[in-house]
């Protein structure tokens, strides 16, 4: 299959060049440090782990784990991750998917502009928006999305003004794997869609339409008869889902730029604001030539300034979802906006590579003093921790001094993707996850577990402890084990072990 059905159109020119390096090195976030505070990371390496060596007798998954590969829609992001790990390992796996995040966002946004004919320099203004709160959670199928959302729209423009089969192939893969990364991003796709869909011309319906068709009934199939798909159809029907309009307002802060607990990010934010505002000034009255459907394309950021309103905080265990489309709203935003030509257009892509480089390097160096600072001595605790064994992690201590967010909390799934086994807490059973619990492994009290677990670990009893799991990984102080249950094998600065005391469970 042709090359171009994977990446992006990318122009040989200096721009395009220039755009390339650009949005390499603004991935360096995703692998400057083993352990960079982002929440959810450690699950979806975790994740990528079972799949990749679920039948391997010396992880034990398939004693404890049965596949339920259909019920998710983040699919894509966990069996690329699987084959990717067959050739460089689980790491550095996932650290190619974060990479793809980052990058790859440029790159199809780039692509948009391009088929929008406006100025692909204006993708560089993406950039200080990668290092945003939704990435610090760890969302990351849901930003792998992303880049393949304005990937496909871009294919969907030209599509609809020249039906050829090399667009028609990739925009039918292209939909599919949007669809296979979040519903979010593929939703605002299929909107797109609609709107650019050549309406006006019947003899093009069918082109346009056909490539579409695969991606559209596997939402259909999986909203209507997967549990993770009902759950998030229950979305529209969700009563008291708006949001108060000034508590709304109010919290748009927290969802953009309220990262890090320095006010350096928010600095970056405000410079990222006036360059957007002095290059939309001084692009205006400039003559573009703009495809004539790229006006439609208006129809998206209206969408999500108008869904971040309207819809739930969250739903069952869907959560955040309105707080998402803020930083969509910012992203969808920038292929509407005049970039200015000559030399205001040189100092205006010089302005964007600056700020661009300035918030890289400050994620980067926030990341780097979260991991010299705050991870202490994990890799010691999770070397005393035997292979295939069960865990139970108790995060007493969650926070960080680098970020706002609770960058330990997951941090016990590191121990399962390296050395697999049961950890605790575990997604597993939940609807949207791609494995489960067998029927009868379940950990005590038995079902998955409750919403919240690892939040709460002082309300975590003993019986829910001893004597199933052979080993408790606690971060702070909190947990006391009556003597003969579990003795104290590693203590270290912020990290303990403890071991079951009777080796038979």
């Amino acid at each position: 299959m042709p090359a171009m059905l994977f990446t992006p159109k990318l122009r040989t020119s200096g721009s395009g060049l220039l755009c390339l390096v650009a949005a390499i090195l603004a991935s360096v976030p995703a692998w400057i440090v083993k352990y960079p505070p982002i929440q959810d990371l450690p699950y979806h390496v975790a994740a990528i782990r079972v799949l990749r060596s679920f039948s391997d007798p010396s992880f034990g998954f398939d004693q404890h784990f049965q596949l339920q590969l259909g019920n998710t829609h983040y699919l894509l992001y966990y069996v690329v991750g699987s084959a990717l790990a067959y050739v460089l390992g689980i790491t550095a796996a996932n650290v190619v998917l974060l990479s793809a995040c980052f990058t790859g966002m440029v790159l199809a946004l780039r692509s948009l502009l391009h088929s929008m004919g406006r100025d692909p320099r204006a993708s560089l203004l993406v950039i200080p928006l990668l290092s945003n709160v939704l990435m610090i959670y760890g969302l990351l199928p849901f930003l792998l999305g992303l880049p393949l959302m304005f990937w496909g729209l871009s294919v969907a423009i030209r599509h609809a003004h020249k039906p050829t089969w090399t667009h028609g192939i990739t925009l039918l893969v292209v939909s599919v794997a949007c669809f296979y990364t979040h519903i979010i991003p593929f939703g605002l796709f299929g909107i797109g869609c609609l709107a650019l869909f050549p309406w006006f011309r019947p003899s093009r319906w069918a082109p346009f339409a056909v490539p579409l068709v695969p991606a559209l009934g596997l939402c259909t199939w999986w909203t209507t008869t997967t549990s993770a798909g009902q759950t998030t159809r229950g979305l529209l029907t969700t009563e008291g889902g708006a949001r108060n309009p000034e508590a709304a307002i109010a919290d748009i802060p927290n969802w953009l730029v309220n990262i890090f607990r320095d006010n350096s990010d928010e600095k970056w934010f405000i410079a990222w604001i006036l360059l957007v505002v002095v290059c939309a000034a001084a692009g205006l009255g400039e003559k573009e030539n703009l495809h004539p459907r790229a006006k439609r394309y208006a129809i998206i950021p209206l969408v999500c300034v108008a869904a971040y309103f309207t819809t739930p905080v969250g739903h069952d265990f869907i959560w955040p979802l309105s707080q998402r489309f803020a930083i969509l709203a910012l992203m969808t935003m920038l292929p509407l906006l005049p970039y200015p030509r000559g030399w205001k257009g040189h100092f205006a892509t010089l302005g964007a590579l600056v700020v661009a480089a300035g918030v890289t390097y400050n994620t980067s160096r926030h990341f780097v003093k979260f991991q010299l600072e705050e991870v202490g001595d994990f890799d010691d605790a999770k070397a005393v921790i035997e292979r295939g064994s069960k865990v139970c992690t108790l995060i007493f201590d969650k926070g960080s001094n680098v970020t706002h967010h609770q960058a330990f909390l997951h941090f016990g799934s590191w121990v399962q993707a390296e050395k697999g086994g049961v950890v605790m807490f575990t997604f597993a059973g939940y609807p949207h996850w791609p494995f489960d619990f067998q029927p009868d492994k379940y950990p005590p009290p038995g079902g998955p577990a409750r919403r919240r677990w690892e939040w709460t670990p002082e309300r975590v009893g003993m019986r829910e402890i001893y004597p199933y799991y052979d080993y408790v990984l606690v971060r702070g102080k909190g947990f006391s084990p009556i003597p003969g249950q579990y003795d104290q094998i590693y203590h270290g600065s912020r990290w303990t072990v403890w071991k079951r005391t009777d080796p038979q469970p």
